[in-house]
């Protein structure tokens, strides 16, 4: 019916786009927050309505698409993003916040199974372990970080993909005092007549 820029999924994931790229700039999370980043959505919303606007008229259609944003994936992303604020603000729960001293710490400790494995009579799929520890310790605060923040994008895309349901509603569904826009009555009207 209309561009995919202006389906659902699309401006669900233009509104996320836009919060995220302000919401780490917050401190704790809570009430306030959420509400800073409603207005933010509000703002995101405006900047896609005001292109819509330029290619149709039809304000039913848009009013349903903003209650599907506010009442369905806004709250699905305050809550994923309540969770994962509270996890960076922790710093992903990493030994030490994953500082010089942990990567030090970690490497050092696959020096020390190395040692202890050449020393002793272990397996021998035991024996690359030690190298993995040298070789990764330095990385592994990155490793976990990435970890979490890959989870964290794909939490927010299976959103996006989810909104595509409700796009479906959004087609299917017209409110019966809702009045329908010129250009869609025209059409119907035509394909009518030719039937």
């Amino acid at each position: 019916m209309y561009p995919d820029r202006f389906r659902l999924p699309q401006v669900t994931e233009h509104v996320l786009a836009w919060l995220e790229r302000r919401r780490p700039g917050f401190g704790e999370w809570d009430a306030e927050v959420e509400a800073q980043l409603s207005a933010e959505a509000r703002l995101a919303l405006a900047d896609v309505s005001r292109r819509f606007a330029e290619v149709a008229e039809d304000p039913g259609y848009w009013e349903r698409l903003a209650h599907g944003i506010f009442t369905v994936a806004l709250p699905r992303y305050f809550q994923l993003a309540r969770e994962h604020h509270a996890l960076q603000r922790r710093k992903y729960g990493l030994w030490r916040g994953g500082d010089l001293i942990s990567r030090a710490v970690y490497t050092g400790a696959g020096i020390v199974v190395a040692v202890v494995i050449a020393l002793s009579r272990v397996p021998n799929w035991l024996e690359p372990l030690p190298l993995a520890f040298v070789l990764f310790g330095p990385f592994l605060p990155d490793m976990q970080e990435s970890f979490y923040e890959r989870r964290y994008r794909r939490q927010l895309a299976t959103l996006v993909r989810e909104m595509g349901v409700e796009q479906q509603q959004l087609e299917t569904y017209r409110p019966l005092d809702e009045s329908v826009p010129p250009a869609l009555e025209s059409t119907s009207r035509n394909s009518k007549e030719k039937v």
